[in-house]
């Protein structure tokens, strides 16, 4: 079946998502209490097949996590001429300086404390910090630029699984 990097995660999710309801019935229906002289209540429970439908969908997430993958190590993202894989921890290692330039941008250049015995105590940012929020704009434009190229590429790369 052909489709689309994007159509693959959601069929993915889908398929989870019916295995853990497969798995909730078992583990809602797989025993049975009844009292002594009490006739046991019959479900429609079984074993064999909820193995057997949980190995199906089990395959299936795997055939197309592979081609997934496969694609994500050969398809190159425009603008930027890496795979989408590359540019998945791109993307990751982006955010995480972006993260690390926002606790950066939250000091001020130069602050002043009472230490508990009354001494004056200065703290200097050895950086800029304006320079930091300006740095920051640059940043978050680059990883949305990326993160539009990365869904481009999800849309526009078909794997067949």
């Amino acid at each position: 079946m052909k489709m689309c990097n994007s159509e693959a995660m959601k069929a993915i999710k889908e398929l989870e998502e019916k295995k853990k309801n497969i798995i909730y019935i078992e583990n809602n229906r797989s025993r049975v209490s009844y009292k002594e002289g009490e006739k046991r209540v019959p479900t429609n429970y079984g074993y064999a097949e909820t193995r057997k439908a949980i190995a199906e969908i089990d395959g299936r997430i795997r055939a197309i996590k592979h081609a997934l993958s496969v694609c994500n190590c050969t398809a190159v993202v425009d603008d930027f001429g890496i795979t989408i894989g590359e540019a998945l921890v791109y993307l990751a290692q982006l955010n995480a300086e972006y993260d690390q330039l926002d606790k950066l941008s939250a000091y001020n250049k130069l602050s002043r404390t009472i230490t508990y015995n009354g001494v004056t105590e200065y703290t200097e940012c050895l950086y800029e910090p304006d320079e930091v929020i300006k740095e920051m704009e640059v940043l978050h434009k680059k990883i949305c630029k990326l993160q539009v190229a990365i869904d481009r590429a999800n849309l526009t790369n078909f794997i067949e699984a």
